[in-house]
């Protein structure tokens, strides 16, 4: 399947083609209600899907395509995602990497008395090497980076917690790591693929009211899905040289 027109950089994502991980629930459900609405053709990656995304397939005239099994910490199933996205249709115009962990469970291991190697491990294989694994494999099978001049948008969900600048309260060490790598490798690969055509952007969703923050946040996930795209259409900004969240603001390294 494949969409009517191309993604222009900083410009409307509308009628092309994206892809979303973590799609089950929280914001990646919310992101591909909100861009369903804008006609896209939808590629939702996730470990199991929710009755919600199972809904929203059927109403959604074969625009959103859903695919369990994909679980960013297993390089193989990221790679049998992206083989069986190119039966499907062109290249993505569009990438978002959604899918993260705030801890092996929960909050439980937030302070610096309960963090262990396998928590910060396990922490850092979802959220920093699974987005980096996902590049790679649609590289790989031509789906981004494959034409200079068709180019793609890469969007890593990212947090501000990982900001450096921005820690004022501590503790978080698996999730604040994480997060901080991320935006380097964000970085790096943000110069290593401008050649071939293809644009990155960190995204933070603010503090969402999902099943990850055990519902504490101060916002929900429709109000930062429709964030997040606004800073993927550079509504704010050159979402490629700055960082920021939901609402516009910029966030510091």
């Amino acid at each position: 399947m494949s969409s009517s027109t191309s993604y222009v950089p900083r410009g409307p994502i509308e009628r092309a083609r994206v892809a979303v991980t973590g799609a089950n629930r929280g914001i990646g459900l919310e992101l591909c209600k909100a861009l369903l609405a804008r006609e896209n053709v939808v590629e939702a990656g996730c470990r199991r899907a929710s009755d919600a995304l199972r809904a929203l397939e059927r109403s959604s005239d074969g625009r959103l395509i859903v695919s369990e099994g994909v679980d960013v910490g297993d390089d193989a199933a990221i790679d049998a995602w992206a083989r069986a996205m190119t039966t499907r249709g062109r290249r993505l115009d569009v990438v978002v990497n959604n899918a993260g962990v705030v801890g092996t469970n929960g909050y439980d291991a937030w302070d610096l008395e309960t963090t262990t190697a396998e928590e910060m491990m396990y922490v850092f294989k979802i959220n920093c090497v699974g987005p980096t694994l996902v590049v790679r494999a649609l590289l790989r099978h031509g789906l981004i980076g494959a034409d200079a001049n068709a180019p793609s948008l890469v969007g890593n969900v990212t947090s501000k917690v990982g900001s450096v600048e921005d820690n004022g309260s501590g503790r978080g060490y698996s999730y604040r790591a994480s997060k901080s790598a991320l935006n380097i490798v964000t970085k790096s690969m943000s110069i290593d693929l401008a050649s071939r055509g293809v644009h990155f952007a960190l995204l933070h969703p603010g503090w969402v009211k999902t099943d990850m923050t055990e519902s504490r946040g101060l916002i929900d996930a429709e109000e930062s899905a429709r964030g997040l795209i606004r800073v993927l259409q550079g509504e704010f900004g050159d979402c490629e040289r700055f960082w920021f969240d939901y609402k516009g603001d910029k966030i510091p390294w």
